[in-house]
């Protein structure tokens, strides 16, 4: 398992799937993260990129990522931590959309 690395790390680098950018982001920690662009209909250019403009990672693709590693301005602070999960948000608005509430 990659739980104790992701923990003990200073700087996370993971694929741009949906799963790994939410446990990294679950963390606290900076992310970088590296898109695959030869995938059809690139949802992970669109997540990583949302999330990038919201300032909570970098999102790089493997043709940039080294020049991204050595630029003078690539920083480890976090950028803007991720909100906690909130657990009752999706019955809330289940419940306000029918009528429940």
């Amino acid at each position: 398992s990659l739980d104790e690395y992701m923990k003990n790390a200073s700087l996370i680098i993971s694929h741009a799937g949906a799963g790994s950018i939410m446990e990294a982001l679950a963390l606290h920690k900076p992310i970088l993260v590296v898109i695959n662009e030869t995938l059809m209909d690139n949802h992970q250019s669109e997540l990583s990129n949302a999330l990038q403009e919201q300032g909570y990672l970098t999102s790089t693709t493997c043709r940039l990522l080294s020049s991204i590693l050595t630029n003078d301005d690539f920083s480890l602070d976090i950028k803007k931590t991720y909100p906690e999960k909130d657990l009752d948000a999706f019955p809330a608005l289940l419940d306000q959309t029918l009528g429940f509430s």
